[in-house]
């Protein structure tokens, strides 16, 4: 199944850079690389291996690669769909090695601006290919509103319900009490040293 997905994934990824002719420059600075991604929810593990002609992905590498980005799929698709996402500090997302290339990748996958409904078209015809990019579209504002959704109710189980996860206002006043209490610690020692 990896072995289908792996190969699935390469011929897309070759695909949108012929689409998209000037994304082989950006593809440049991933040059000679080798990149491992683990989606952990649903036990895929694949590995990249781009060069200025395009991917080559396989499932079955187990040798050393460059960085190694480990996640659920739930974490990589927001990075992959919102174009404000970010890498950095993201505590769901792991990486190991080199995040400067994990970053490179994932601007140069939102940076591919391909008009998918136009490349449909050639082969299904206008009308089918705007159907089925309504339904692409109306499938990520559900499924982004859904994660915004499942990421509430997690904090506010954590928040309220278990109370393993301090509110915003509980952080607030320990945050608050910490000042006054360095302040007054300030004060103390300023007043030690003018008694000695």
């Amino acid at each position: 199944m990896n072995q289908l997905i792996a190969l699935t994934l390469e011929t897309l990824l070759n695909q949108a850079l012929r689409w998209e002719a000037s994304s082989l420059d950006a593809l440049n600075k991933l040059s000679g690389k080798i990149i491992s991604i683990e989606i952990k929810n649903i036990g895929l593990k694949i590995s990249l291996f781009p060069d200025n002609q395009g991917f080559i992905v396989l499932s079955d590498y187990e040798g050393e690669t460059d960085v190694r980005i480990s996640a659920s799929l739930f974490s990589l698709l927001p990075l992959l769909l919102q174009r404000d996402a970010s890498l950095s500090n993201n505590p769901d997302v792991t990486i190991t090695g080199k995040i400067s290339i994990a970053q490179d990748l994932f601007q140069f996958l939102k940076a591919l601006d391909i008009d998918w409904e136009e490349q449909a078209a050639r082969y299904l015809g206008d009308a089918p290919a705007h159907k089925l990019g309504n339904v692409f579209r109306q499938c990520e504002t559900y499924s982004s509103e859904r994660l915004h959704n499942l990421q509430l109710n997690i904090s506010e189980y954590l928040q309220e319900e278990s109370r393993q996860l301090p509110t915003r206002i509980e952080m607030e006043d320990f945050l608050n009490g910490v000042d006054t209490l360095r302040n007054d610690l300030e004060r103390l020692e300023q007043r030690l040293q003018r008694l000695l």
